[in-house]
């Protein structure tokens, strides 16, 4: 009786110190690629534009930074768990900025307008990451909401533009706080409160072990719903305060306003680095992906460019961006 011995196996080979030394390099201009870009382009624009690096200007760029970047540091969080994006974020945005305006302007009270709006956004969020837990896909999900979302905002306003009547709601996009508007003091807590949540919590380890490995993470008692649900929540927040606030700056809002914000959405957490597929993903390299996208848009403004192309040269940019940060992410992961 003869045996057949067993295939031999092969080991990988050692890695050498230059391999060593390459995958810490990919990773640190991985990590510091973005600030440094983002520095790179504001010395740059500073110089070739004129009017760029006028007070007004600058002030305009962080409150538009502050309104996308809020929405998309929301996002991160759907993003590391595995479930891809929103594509109804940005009629979930416009929704609470309508409630925002006809509650304050039937209460008397932002506040109230301001709760009610909050509310709505997270009763929506919670449907969606109900079905997507289930198992659902997200991207379908989402893009289904955010058509029955606009559906209800366009039937329900008539087309017609919504106000808040005499309520100062303005109060809301105009104030500063230390000598920052009071958009970007709110955008500044959305992206500490989350990269917290996701970065130096539990909840937020888990969170990236259902991007990183799904199966994995339920073999280890890790409730993909629950991951889902704290993810949609976060989106939630981020959506109300961006179009609470996005109502505050307009004074009024319609069901077509913000036509762009899904896209400019992804495309701050697809420049921040996160991985499409989840396990990575920062939100303070997401708000610094939304700061460059408000500022490349802002300098083909000043230079003239028209809408189209401005969203071609926007387009651009983020294409090259995202991969060079895969082809370094996959170098520094050797």
């Amino acid at each position: 009786m003869t045996t057949t011995a067993p295939p031999p196996t092969s080991t990988p080979a050692p890695r050498t110190a230059a391999d060593t030394w390459q995958r810490k390099t990919a990773r640190i201009v991985a990590d510091y690629a973005m600030p440094l870009l983002v520095l790179f382009v504001l010395v740059l624009a500073s110089v070739t534009t004129d009017g760029f690096a006028d007070g007004a200007n600058l002030r305009a760029i962080l409150i538009s930074t502050a309104i996308t970047g809020i929405a998309a540091v929301g996002m991160t969080a759907i993003t590391l768990t595995g479930n891809l994006f929103s594509l109804g974020i940005g009629s979930t945005v416009v929704l609470c900025g309508i409630v925002f305006l006809a509650v304050a302007g039937a209460t008397g009270s932002v506040l109230v307008g301001v709760l009610v709006a909050v509310g709505a956004s997270l009763l929506l969020g919670l449907a969606q990451a109900l079905i997507v837990g289930a198992g659902l896909n997200p991207v379908i999900t989402t893009l289904a909401f955010g058509a029955i979302v606009y559906g209800c905002v366009a039937v329900g306003t008539g087309g017609e533009v919504v106000t808040a009547g005499s309520v100062p709601v303005t109060r809301l996009a105009t104030a500063s706080v230390l000598g920052l508007p009071l958009p970007v003091i709110i955008f500044i807590a959305m992206t500490a409160l989350v990269s917290f949540l996701t970065a130096r919590t539990v909840t937020g380890r888990r969170m990236r072990l259902l991007g990183e490995n799904r199966a994995t993470a339920g073999t280890s008692g890790i409730s993909a719903m629950k991951g889902t649900v704290v993810a949609f929540a976060s989106l939630s927040v981020g959506a109300a305060l961006a179009g609470i606030l996005s109502a505050a700056q307009l004074r009024q809002m319609q069901a077509n306003d913000l036509p762009n914000l899904t896209l400019d959405v992804i495309a701050a957490v697809l420049v921040g680095g996160a991985a499409i597929n989840g396990g990575e993903a920062s939100a303070v390299r997401t708000a610094l992906g939304a700061l460059l996208i408000v500022i490349l848009g802002n300098v083909m403004l000043l230079q003239g460019l028209a809408p189209g192309e401005r969203l071609f040269g926007v387009g651009a940019v983020v294409v090259v961006l995202v991969v060079l940060l895969h082809l370094l992410r996959k170098a520094g992961a050797r």
